[in-house]
């Protein structure tokens, strides 16, 4: 007897490596317009493609490396 189809499949789901600025301002809790002036002042890596900016998920952990505020005496 054949088994019935599941609708319910276990496929991953699959993460983009490089994202827009909507999808990575949903991923990092970054404005939509905050992660626009970073990219329009050129202080984190981007990339274009065609009218869109894509961005890594180290561009971000870069940039906040950079910007954090550490506490004193470390």
């Amino acid at each position: 007897m054949a088994r019935p189809k599941s609708s319910v499949t276990n496929t991953p789901e699959i993460i983009p490596m490089l994202k827009t600025v909507e999808q990575m301002s949903k991923y990092s809790g970054i404005g939509i317009n905050k992660l626009r002036e970073l990219i329009n002042n050129r202080e984190i890596e981007f990339v274009q493609n065609g009218n869109r900016c894509l961005l890594a998920d180290q561009a971000i952990w870069d940039w906040y490396n950079r910007n954090c505020v550490r506490p004193e005496g470390t």
